[in-house]
């Protein structure tokens, strides 16, 4: 009788052992309910311009001081600022501190002046070096403060 236990003890440590074995090739499970990470072939590229200040929806009043990051032609960013009517009030630019094929910081203060409190647009934008027309343009609707 001992014998016949200890066989089938053997018997299915053989058979335990098999199936442990079998699987090492196979891939494992993946836990459900726990997101994988993933690696994006191309990474999305970020924008020519990003402008850090002013945020949408502020409340601006003169000197205003247009910050942010740029990687454009020779480094020189347009800025302008509309009117409620979408006139250009002021038009100026500024340089960053890197040009083509680098990103880099710039800041400006810009003086404006209008007579009434009224919404208005910053706009930053890089000037084509082909035709100087107004290229890779960020948009700020801003509340400009008499």
């Amino acid at each position: 009788m001992r014998l016949r236990s200890l066989m089938a003890l053997f018997l299915v440590s053989a058979v335990l052992a098999a199936c442990a074995s079998g699987s090492q090739g196979a891939p494992s499970p993946t836990a459900t309910g726990s997101a994988s990470p993933t690696t994006s072939a191309s990474p999305t590229p970020e924008p020519a311009i990003v402008v850090t200040s002013p945020r949408p929806g502020d409340e601006v009043s003169s000197p205003l001081t247009i910050r942010g990051n740029a990687d454009v032609f020779e480094a020189t960013v347009s800025i302008s600022i509309l009117d409620a009517a979408g006139n250009e009030i002021v038009r100026t630019f500024t340089t960053a501190t890197c040009g083509t094929g680098c990103r880099g910081t710039f800041s400006k203060a810009v003086r404006f002046e209008v007579t009434e409190t009224q919404s208005g647009i910053v706009r930053v934008y890089e000037s084509s070096a082909e035709d100087g027309t107004p290229i890779n343009v960020v948009d700020i609707p801003v509340t400009l403060v008499a």
